[in-house]
């Protein structure tokens, strides 16, 4: 008798959930011009604009934050994205997105024309892209600043100035 009384709780309890579904709120989904949305705002896009753009060439296999870039011909665009810059690397279809800190041109070396700055290291055979000058802007952006973050490196590495055109 416990036997057939546990059995007949146990159908009970997986029947019940079957036959009292939750109640679905689709509607909203389907037609929501027909629902009155009291607590959203119309999105508009941060502006972009374009202050840069300019072309050149890598002579070796260098990083940037994490990217690998192969030797050879890239476009480079400087962008507002609202208040931060933003550094844009294209090659063969790709791009490469950057985030870049802007220093005052008072506290950088910024005789000459625009340039990529590659810095070699960190290690022996390693260049790492470090930096933009943009000469009509007279703006220095650093990209990645761990090319001299091992001692031997802020000895013995030089950078690199490769002028865009």
């Amino acid at each position: 008798m416990k036997k057939l009384t546990k059995i007949a709780w146990m159908v009970t309890g997986l029947v019940l959930p079957c036959l009292c579904s939750a109640t679905a709120h689709a509607q909203a989904e389907v037609e929501p011009d027909n629902y009155k949305r009291l607590n959203t705002v119309p999105i508009t896009p941060e502006s972009v604009k374009v202050d840069f753009q300019g072309s050149f060439s890598l002579p070796n296999e260098t990083q940037c934050h994490e990217h690998k870039l192969e030797p050879g011909k890239y476009t480079l665009v400087v962008k507002t994205v609202g208040k931060d810059k933003m550094v844009t690397l294209q090659r063969e279809g790709s791009d490469i997105v950057l985030q870049s800190r802007p220093v005052t041109p008072t506290s950088v070396s910024d005789q000459g024309h625009s340039a990529v700055l590659v810095r070699h290291g960190p290690g022996l055979n390693s260049h790492t892209l470090e930096g933009v000058y943009v000469e009509s802007l007279k703006l220095m952006l650093f990209l990645d600043e761990s090319g001299h973050t091992k001692p031997m490196d802020k000895m013995f590495a030089g950078v690199t100035r490769l002028p865009i055109s």
